[in-house]
């Protein structure tokens, strides 16, 4: 059920890692077929509470990213964003648990990311931005598979 957004967003990590850029029809094809795989899921007898709760998480996780990035401009782009809403749109019918832990993930993550990237760019070696859509996938893998494996 959440094949096709890991999918689409390893694409958009591999793309924001080379160019910096999240395209946004990449996005837009992403929550298409996330969605188009998620209606199938609920109309083949799991009911529509997966779909809703997509739905509802994607729309929370959009505001608080890009609140975030309205807090401190630069620091986070519409990308960033535009990549954390179909994260959530994938993940969000395994639950509130796996989604939480998921935005605790990816603060650690992103927290160690830009330390990383303090210490090469001090080394001369990074570039002064940050590709955070890894950061997004990777947290968001972690965190599915973990709730899975301990259970939520």
């Amino acid at each position: 059920m959440t094949l096709p957004g890991f999918i689409f967003t390893l694409y958009l990590a591999w793309t924001d890692i080379r160019t910096r850029l999240v395209p946004r029809s990449i996005v837009l094809l992403g929550f298409l077929v996330q969605g188009l795989t998620l209606v199938v899921y609920s109309l083949s007898g799991h009911g529509i509470a997966p779909l809703v709760t997509a739905v509802v998480l994607c729309l929370g996780s959009t505001g608080i990213q890009f609140f975030l990035a309205l807090v401190r401009p630069g620091a986070l782009g519409l990308g960033d964003v535009t990549a954390t809403s179909l994260m959530a749109f994938t993940i969000g019918p395994l639950g509130w648990t796996t989604t939480l832990v998921w935005w605790l993930l990816m603060g650690v993550f992103g927290l160690g990311s830009l330390a990383v990237g303090r210490i090469g760019k001090d080394r001369g070696k990074r570039a002064d931005t940050l590709a955070f859509v890894p950061v997004i996938l990777v947290a968001a893998a972690i965190a599915t598979a973990a709730t899975a494996l301990l259970g939520s």
